[in-house]
């Protein structure tokens, strides 16, 4: 009699059980919620400054660079010659150790320091101006023909030479306060007249002729 009731007991258990709602498993394709995390703080990208192009100042005004540039294209001084370096005109050349660089465009012999025409014994002075799409003989020969016109060019020689690699001419015996010898040369549209006074040549025995002969054989152009 015990064991009908523990067999009738354990069947309307199972009964019970088999009765019991089942949930329905979830679909396959159900997307399935995962805890949201908080966002990565990214630092910001660290902003890269335009490449500025720096422009190279003049030769002027950069003492290191004008160096460079001077020691590459100009002749070297030595004992008994000494060089003039002129940036802002854009030259140099060498001139004998007993004349004075005046700092600017000028080599004086003995400078009298003592304001006038006269700067010294003797000098060479290096003019600049525009040359105006002339050559150095375009020039030198309106000059020639304007001292013609007046009845004085007559004593005037005229040379071909070449200074600082430009072609270059000559002049000796334009009218003038004392006698002269000029120098022409053009370079990048720009003339350079060399300006030698007093010329009054001693078969190349006077200082102003050694100081001529240096400075034709020596001058050079900047770039």
């Amino acid at each position: 009699m015990f064991k009908k009731s523990v067999f009738y007991l354990m069947l309307c258990l199972t009964l019970l059980a088999a009765c019991a709602p089942v949930s329905p498993p979830a679909p396959a394709n159900t997307p399935v919620s995962l805890p949201s995390e908080a966002p990565t703080q990214v630092p910001p990208a660290t902003a890269v400054p335009a490449q500025v192009e720096t422009s190279v100042p003049p030769v002027s005004e950069s003492p290191t660079q004008a160096m460079v540039i001077r020691d590459e294209t100009c002749p070297s001084a030595i004992a008994d010659l000494k060089l003039m370096a002129n940036l802002e005109g854009g030259f140099c050349m060498l001139y004998p150790a007993e004349f004075t660089w005046d700092g600017a465009r000028m080599v004086v012999l003995n400078p009298s320091g003592m304001p006038g025409d006269v700067p010294g014994e003797a000098w060479v002075l290096v003019s600049i101006s525009e040359a105006g799409g002339q050559t150095a003989a375009q020039i030198a020969d309106a000059q020639i023909a304007e001292a013609a016109g007046m009845g004085m060019g007559a004593e005037v020689v005229r040379t071909e030479l070449t200074v600082g690699g430009q072609p270059a001419i000559l002049v000796d015996g334009l009218p003038a306060q004392d006698s002269v010898r000029y120098v022409y040369v053009v370079n990048n549209d720009r003339l350079y007249r060399l300006e030698f006074t007093p010329w009054y040549p001693q078969d190349g025995t006077s200082p102003l002729e050694k100081l001529y002969q240096v400075v034709v054989d020596s001058f050079r152009f900047l770039p």
